[in-house]
C-alpha cells in the first residue's frame, strides 16, 4: 500500500544497457490499451470508495456476498473520510479489508479467526467500526490477522495467531479484539504478511514476528517467534513493505533489501534460493517508494521510473509477449526489470497475481482476472494493462488483497 513519506530527490541512476528506453507519459503509455468494458463511466463524481473482484466474504463491502467485474461502492464509505486501505487474506475465500478514517479503523469480510477486530466471528459484508483503536496512523492487513499502529508509537494486533503474528508471546490461538503488542521501542510504520508481521522504529530498525519456515523474520533461522524479534542487519529503514512469505525494506540510501521465500524469484537478487537475512535486491537505486505483491513486487524511483520482479505467469511485470494466453509459460523475474509502460505513475500496488496503477485521476489494472479483479466487466486475463476509471473520478490511491482477488480504489 502506499504511504506518504519522504521522497528525496537524487540524480537519475544511469540506465543498465537491456533497459527498454521509453519516453512517454504513463497516461498516454497506458491509454494506448483500450479498456473492454466502459465500466467508469457509472463512477464518474462517485464519492465512495470503490471494490470490485472477489466478493465471496463480503469483502467487497457493498452488502452482498457476489463477486463483481466493475467498480460497486464500498457501502457508507466515502473517499474524502478515508486516508487508507489496507486489504488481507491468503486466497478470495478469506479475505477482508480495512479502512483508516479520521485516526480510527473499519473492517469488513471474512472473520473466521477474528481478524476484523469486532469481538466476534462472523463475517461482515459491509463496514463496521473496530473497537479499542483511537489515534491511528497506520493499518496492515495479513493473511487472516490485522495491525494497527497509533501516534504514540504503539502497535496493536488481532485475528489469527496459529504462527505467533499476534506479537503476544502465545501461538494456536486468535484474538477478536486489539490488543496491545509489548516488547518494543516506538515504531514509525507497520506491515503484515500472510503469517507475519513487520514493524519499522522510529530509530530505523526493523523488527519481525510469527512464521518463520520461509525466513520471513529476517532472523538468520527458519524458526517461528510469538514476540517481536530484530531482523538481523538492517539499519537506516525508512519503508518496510510485507509480501506473502517475503519482506521488502527500503533504506535511507535509496536501495533495497529482501528476506524471506523466493521461489519466484521475489527477493530480486538474481537467485531462487529463499533467504534468512536480508538480501540486496539488483539493479534499482534511486528508490523513493516499494510494493510488495504476494509474489512479486514493483519499486518507483525518484525518476518516476518504475521496476519489477518476481512472479509473471500472468503478464504482472507487462512485459510484451505475443501470446496472451492463460497457459502461456512466462519468465518469472529473478531481478527487477524496467517497466517502461508504468513511467510516471502517482500510485501503483501488487497483488497476488495482479497489478493496479493511478496516474492523475485515471485507473488501470492488468494481470490475472479470474475473480473479476481488473475491473473492466470480464473475467479474461489481460497481459497489457486496461483503464478501468475515467479522469474524473478523483482516486488518489489504490489497495488490493494481500493473497486475494479483490481491489479498492479511494
Amino acid at each position: 500500500m502506499s504511504r506518504t513519506r519522504r521522497s528525496p530527490l537524487r540524480t537519475p541512476f544511469p540506465r543498465r544497457p537491456w533497459a527498454t528506453a521509453v519516453v512517454v507519459t504513463a497516461a498516454a503509455a497506458l491509454a494506448a490499451v483500450p479498456a473492454l468494458a466502459p465500466a467508469a463511466s457509472a463512477n464518474e463524481g462517485n464519492p465512495t470508495v470503490l471494490s470490485w473482484g472477489a466478493g465471496r466474504t463480503g469483502q467487497l463491502g457493498n452488502g452482498t456476498l457476489s463477486d463483481s467485474l466493475s467498480p460497486s461502492s464500498v457501502t457508507s464509505l466515502f473517499r474524502g473520510d478515508v486516508d487508507q486501505v489496507s486489504a488481507g487474506g491468503t486466497s478470495s475465500a478469506d479475505s477482508f479489508a480495512l479502512a483508516r478514517t479520521d485516526k480510527t479503523v473499519k473492517s469488513w469480510g471474512h472473520n473466521s479467526s477474528g481478524q476484523l477486530g469486532n469481538g466476534g466471528n462472523t463475517n461482515q459484508t459491509v463496514p463496521t467500526t473496530v473497537p479499542r483503536l483511537t489515534n491511528i496512523k497506520d493499518i496492515a492487513a495479513g493473511g487472516k490477522h490485522a495491525l494497527a499502529l497509533d501516534t504514540a508509537g504503539q502497535v496493536y494486533s488481532w485475528g489469527d495467531n496459529a504462527y505467533g503474528q499476534l506479537g503476544n508471546n502465545r501461538t494456536g490461538d486468535s484474538r477478536t479484539v486489539p490488543d496491545r503488542v509489548q516488547g518494543m521501542p516506538k515504531v514509525k510504520q507497520i506491515s503484515a504478511g500472510c503469517d507475519f508481521s513487520l514493524a519499522l522504529l522510529e530509530n530505523g530498525k526493523v523488527y519481525a514476528w510469527g512464521r518463520g519456515i520461509h525466513g520471513q523474520l529476517g532472523t538468520g533461522n527458519r524458526a517461528t517467534s510469538s514476540v517481536p524479534r530484530l531482523v538481523v542487519g538492517l539499519e537506516n529503514i525508512v519503508e518496510v513493505d510485507a509480501g506473502c512469505h517475503h519482506a521488502l525494506a527500503l533504506t535511507a540510501d535509496d536501495t533495497v533489501k529482501s528476506w524471506g521465500y523466493n521461489l519466484y524469484g521475489q527477493l530480486g537478487n538474481s537467485s531462487t534460493q529463499s533467504s534468512t537475512l536480508p538480501v540486496d535486491v539488483d539493479w534499482v537505486e534511486g528508490v523513493s517508494d516499494i510494493e510488495a505483491g504476494a509474489f512479486h513486487n514493483y519499486v518507483k524511483t525518484s525518476d518516476s521510473h518504475v521496476w519489477g520482479w518476481g512472479n509473471n505467469q500472468y503478464g504482472q511485470l507487462l512485459e510484451g509477449d505475443e501470446a496472451f494466453g492463460d497457459n502461456v509459460s512466462r519468465t518469472n523475474r529473478t531481478a527487477p526489470v524496467e517497466i517502461p509502460r508504468l513511467e510516471g505513475v502517482q500510485h501503483l500496488v501488487a497483488g497476488a497475481r495482479h497489478g493496479v496503477a493511478v496516474t492523475a485521476d485515471d485507473v488501470f489494472a492488468w494481470g490475472h482476472n479470474g475473480e473479476g479483479q481488473l475491473g473492466n466487466g470480464t473475467t479474461v486475463s489481460r497481459y497489457e494493462s486496461v483503464k478501468i476509471l475515467n479522469e474524473g473520478s478523483a482516486i488518489k490511491d489504490v489497495a488490493v488483497s494481500l493473497g486475494g482477488n479483490t481491489t479498492y480504489a479511494y
